[in-house]
């Protein structure tokens, strides 16, 4: 009896033990290397090995479930978003105040380091004068040439403007101090380097390129300095005499614009003061009071503007205060009247003091091409039967034109009237070959007025007012004639 109470302890104890140990096994799976199991039974690590296997595969799923719903997750958050291509506009704005410009096409191309590093070395090259976009890698040799011109102009500074993709694979440029065959040469010494050193490669040889061609220049001219210093005491005279006249036109022409501008003025406070409306009526309609403050305080900030104005280019901001100050002039007459608010329009193209357009009408100069423009009710209607409009007449040279031939002081005059509305992207078409569009935006040789141009607006036109083109990685020789890439 004894002998099988012993047995059956015995029995029990190894049951307890083989539990205890199939139990843990899992848990050690996970923790420790695996070790040969000594005085188990085999059932027990048959057991062991499968439940560690299951809860082995059942990790490793849920890992990969999970490493899945995250990469997609990254992908997702990571998927590019289409960029609307920058036209030539909004790469001129972004280089007035910087040399480099990365457009929203090229992406991530250049980091805030990269980006700093480079307009550093760009400003160091301040004799080759360079100002740099860098484009999209599918950008084609078409759009370069015109873009670069188009930017340019409306710049207005710089002598040498470069395209460079994004991979920095290609480059092309132009410039006013390297003739197209030192461009491809620079252009095709920095090939190869990725996109922030070959900027920089290239701004420091085209740097250098301008440098040894000035210091050639002025060995030149030290052989000729005698005779210079012969022929400069004749022109001296001729020189001063001439400088006097440009001063004296320079004054006159202010003048005359000076005075056209206080005519516009005179004639809003006129128009307001015609409302006759007492601001303090408490019957008012607040609508109609804050229009009519609002008409009131640009007319002031005008009239201010006018009298410290001493250079034509301060007169923008005059007119586009009159601008304005018309439309809620216009704005507050209508509500007085009961009439429908007018639609806030750029002014009339005829007459700016005829207030906010109504519609675009399609009219020529004598002599000149179609365009449209926009206008007042009133010459609309006239234009639209046949007869002349009621134009804007200014003083000029002891005469009254048209605004718009009244000569380049009259440029900021009309850029502030239609500041608002798209300025010289919108005042490039409407003075197609009047005397002030020649003059506007002739600059750099001229390009083609608005922002059609694929990709960055303006058509660009020929490359000329002595700028050379250099297509580099691009192919072909001078704008006009290179190919396909």
């Amino acid at each position: 009896m004894n002998t099988e109470i012993r047995a059956g302890r015995a029995a029990r104890r190894g049951a307890v033990s083989a539990i205890i140990v199939a139990a843990a096994l899992p848990a050690f799976a996970f923790s420790a290397p695996a070790q040969a199991a000594t005085a188990q039974p085999a059932a027990t690590q048959t057991v062991a090995a499968q439940t560690t296997t299951a809860q082995t595969t059942t990790a490793q799923t849920t890992t990969a479930q999970t490493a899945t719903a995250q990469a997609t997750t990254a992908q997702t958050a990571a998927a590019p978003v289409a960029a609307s291509a920058d036209n030539a506009g909004q790469i001129a704005n972004g280089l007035l105040d910087s040399r480099l410009y990365v457009t929203s096409e090229a992406g991530n191309a250049l980091s805030p380091a990269a980006q700093n590093e480079v307009r550093t070395a760009l400003g160091g090259a301040s004799d080759a004068d360079i100002r740099a976009v860098v484009v999209s890698d599918d950008a084609t040799q078409a759009r370069i040439g015109p873009m670069l011109q188009a930017v340019a102009n409306r710049v207005g500074e710089g002598e040498t403007y470069v395209a460079v993709t994004a991979d920095g694979s290609r480059m092309a440029g132009i410039s006013q101090k390297l003739n197209n065959q030192e461009m491809n040469q620079l252009i095709t010494r920095t090939n190869g380097a990725p996109l922030k050193d070959r900027l920089v490669q290239f701004s420091d040889l085209a740097e250098s390129k301008v440098d040894d061609k000035a210091r050639t220049s002025a060995i030149g001219g030290f052989v000729t300095l005698g005779v210079l210093v012969l022929v400069i005491a004749v022109a001296s005279g001729a020189m001063l005499v001439s400088r006097k006249r440009q001063r004296v036109r320079a004054e006159q022409e202010m003048a005359d614009l000076k005075s056209g501008v206080e005519e516009d003025v005179t004639l809003l406070g006129e128009d307001i003061a015609h409302l006759d409306l007492n601001v303090m009526d408490k019957d008012l309609d607040p609508a109609t009071r804050e229009d009519y403050e609002r008409a009131m305080n640009s007319y002031d900030s005008a009239k201010k503007a006018t009298e410290r104005a001493s250079r034509p280019h301060e007169m923008e901001a005059v007119t586009t205060s009159l601008e304005d100050g018309r439309y809620y002039m216009t704005a507050t007459r209508a509500r007085l009247a009961g009439e429908p608010v007018p639609e806030r329009r750029a002014p009339c193209f005829f007459n700016p003091q005829h207030g906010p357009s109504v519609k675009d009408v399609t009219w020529a100069p004598p002599g000149g091409v179609a365009r449209s423009v926009p206008a007042c009710e009133a010459d609309a209607n006239a234009v639209l039967h046949g007869t002349d409009p009621d134009i804007r007449m200014v003083p000029a040279g002891g005469a009254r034109r048209p605004y718009w031939d009244a000569g380049p002081a009259y440029g900021p005059y009309a850029g502030g009237y239609y500041r608002g509305y798209g300025g010289l992207d919108m005042l490039s078409g409407m003075m197609v070959g009047t005397m002030l569009g020649s003059m506007m935006f002739g600059g750099f040789g001229g390009y083609g007025g608005g922002d059609a141009m694929s990709g960055f607006g303006g058509d660009g036109g020929d490359i000329g007012g002595g700028w050379d083109f250099g297509s580099g990685d691009f192919g072909g020789g001078g704008f006009g004639d290179f190919g396909g890439f």
